[in-house]
């Protein structure tokens, strides 16, 4: 009711403000590509003459979506409109006088930056809402995929919820397979784990996105049930905590990548007053990768890491790069990706793609084939700019064989109008480009030579901090060079009953898909003692006759392992000691197995 009277208000206001306002323009506009001569999706901007934004959704505020052609009226007088679409194309701005009862017809050629599409370059966004929460703004997926084309996207994966009345991987497929086309592919996927301890938002254990996983299981479990499920979100008080490694090994199993979003961000606000949880005026909340130093040291279990979330979070986006170069010069070859975490349920908050990961796929658009870039780190992360990084032959992901000789490189960058770009090796600016300050393209040639291990990326800079361009690495490695290995627990287990009495039975090490128990080993104790070494994402499982099975995880159910996790605070996530730490504690694990008849 409330919807239907402010609906009616506004539509009396709108018929009010007709009846006085001046004889109005009407602009009809084309938008044509360059290359192609097709008329194609874009942004547009019109700014009126009373100095009014012409919009026509709420969920997107800075202007409208077109398919390619629109008509609007405008008051008359000075009217200026950009047409934009994403990061590849280069604006059209104009500037128009407008008389009254005018009508005037505009054709917008857009031409292309760059030439990376036809290098094999495709964009996408992995981490978007169509119903976060906010359920402000309720869109369809039409909206969506117009939103995607028009911010220039060559694919957008759409997470929960979503506005369907029969949500089913099939019913998800069919939909968004209807509104994918040649160019531009639709598709969708889970922000999964989203996980808190017991619901609390102070205690996180990090959320994550994923791509490219099926729909089903093998054995024809729903995947989306599966996940959400294993997931305690806010305020789920009463659901168990499921490790999210645990979560992470379901994905793989279905084919899919996954990758630790915002890893740093947090704040502190207003929380509480639902379920048991009462209202708190300056609660730390969280959504920091808090597992991500255990998932790491013991797998790592993830695929990548958001290095870039929308350029307003400036300080967790710096953070996030910290950790990753962290990573890096650890030895882990984790990708960077990027995301925008758009939420189109909330007013303005339909924009993907503001942050966009580019991958290079041998072919196009396949979501199998964009995971698997996506995890190699053949990709560059960016909130304006595009980059290019090529040593020895190779981009980004690629690996030259130490030792090496001197080694070509090659630099390129596009931008509106580019400020600098860097060369960074392990984490350190070794070389500036200023030449590049005040140009839309810029290319140059460098020299490397190395003797030891080392990795280079490059970053560049638009017109302000805030449009930035990250690549991932080119690495230099000896031949047969490996990873860091997972670092394993010894564990001491006691099993004892009700009275202390000590037991004599069967240990599995069980290695958990989900909800699916895998044992990977077996073995026998005697007078309830036993030590053992084993993965440390396992779980232990004590079968012992005339008794309940009883099974216990080795980071959940062991504190000193699990509480520092539930615990952090900024500044650890990106301190190496951290890591060390949960390596060190997981040598010395101990639990205790109190089984009932």
């Amino acid at each position: 009711m409330g919807f239907i009277l402010k609906s009616v208000v506004g539509f009396f206001v709108f018929l009010v403000g007709a009846t006085t306002a001046c004889p109005a323009a009407t602009i009809a506009g084309r938008v044509i590509d360059a290359e192609t001569g097709a008329t194609i999706p874009a942004t547009i901007a019109i700014l009126a003459s009373d100095g009014a934004p012409v919009t026509d959704h709420p969920s997107f505020q800075a202007g409208f979506r077109s398919s390619g052609t629109f008509e609007k009226e405008v008051p008359a007088g000075e009217t200026s409109i950009v047409v934009s679409r994403g990061f590849d194309y280069v604006a059209v701005q104009r500037r128009l006088t407008l008389a009254a009862d005018e009508r005037r017809s505009e054709t917008f050629v857009l031409q292309r930056r760059s030439s990376l599409r036809r290098e094999g370059w495709y964009c996408g966004d992995n981490h978007d809402h169509m119903i976060h929460g906010e359920r402000t703004v309720l869109v369809d997926f039409p909206y969506v995929a117009l939103a995607a084309r028009a911010e220039g996207l060559d694919y957008l994966a759409v997470a929960q919820g979503w506005n369907i009345s029969n949500i089913s991987p099939e019913e998800l497929e069919r939909v968004t397979r209807a509104l994918s086309m040649p160019g531009f592919t639709l598709t969708w996927n889970l922000e999964a784990p989203k996980n808190y301890w017991r619901g609390d938002a102070a205690h996180t254990l990090g959320h994550g996105w994923t791509v490219g996983m099926r729909g089903r299981t093998t054995d024809g479990r729903d995947a989306i049930d599966e996940l959400l499920a294993l997931s305690a979100m806010d305020y789920e008080s009463g659901k168990p905590t499921v490790p999210n490694f645990e979560i992470q090994a379901l994905i793989h199993s279905l084919g899919g990548v996954t990758a630790y979003s915002h890893p740093a961000r947090w704040w502190r606000g207003k929380w509480g007053g639902q379920g048991i949880y009462p209202v708190e005026e300056n609660k730390f909340i969280s959504n920091m990768a808090a597992e991500l130093p255990f998932d790491t040291v013991s797998g790592p279990t993830y695929d990548a890491i958001d290095i870039l979330m929308p350029p307003q979070e400036l300080k967790a986006n710096q953070e996030a790069l910290k950790l990753w170069f962290l990573l890096l010069n650890h030895g882990y070859h984790i990708a960077a990706t990027g995301s925008s975490d758009a939420t189109f349920d909330r007013p303005g908050g339909g924009v993907p793609g503001k942050v966009r990961v580019y991958t290079h796929l041998d072919g196009g658009v396949e979501m199998p084939r964009v995971a698997a870039a996506i995890a190699a780190g053949r990709s560059f992360v960016t909130s304006g700019p595009l980059l290019v990084l090529e040593i020895g032959g190779g981009t980004s992901g690629s690996v030259v064989t130490l030792p090496a000789p001197t080694q070509k490189g090659r630099i390129r960058a596009w931008a509106d109008r580019l400020s600098r770009v860097e060369l960074i090796r392990n984490g350190a600016i070794v070389r500036t480009f200023d030449a590049a300050a005040g140009k839309n393209e810029f290319t140059v040639d460098f020299d490397v030579s190395e003797t030891r291990p080392a990795w280079y990326i490059a970053r560049c800079y638009g017109s302000d901090e805030m449009q930035v361009a990250i690549t991932n690495p080119v690495w230099f490695e000896p031949r047969g060079w490996q990873p860091p290995q997972p670092a394993r627990a010894r564990v001491a287990v006691t099993v004892v009953d009700g009275r202390g009495k000590p037991l004599d039975g069967d240990c599995e090490v069980v290695h958990m898909v989900g909800k699916e128990a895998v044992v990977e080993s077996r073995t026998r104790f005697r007078a309830g003692k036993l030590s053992l070494d084993s993965p440390g994402t396992a779980r232990l499982r004590v079968r012992v006759p005339g008794y309940q099975t009883a099974m216990q995880s080795i980071l959940m159910d062991y504190a000193p392992l699990r509480d520092p996790i539930l615990n952090m605070r900024p500044g650890q996530l990106t301190d190496w000691a951290t890591f060390e730490e949960a390596r060190t504690r997981l040598r010395h694990v101990s639990l205790e197995f109190h089984l009932d008849r």
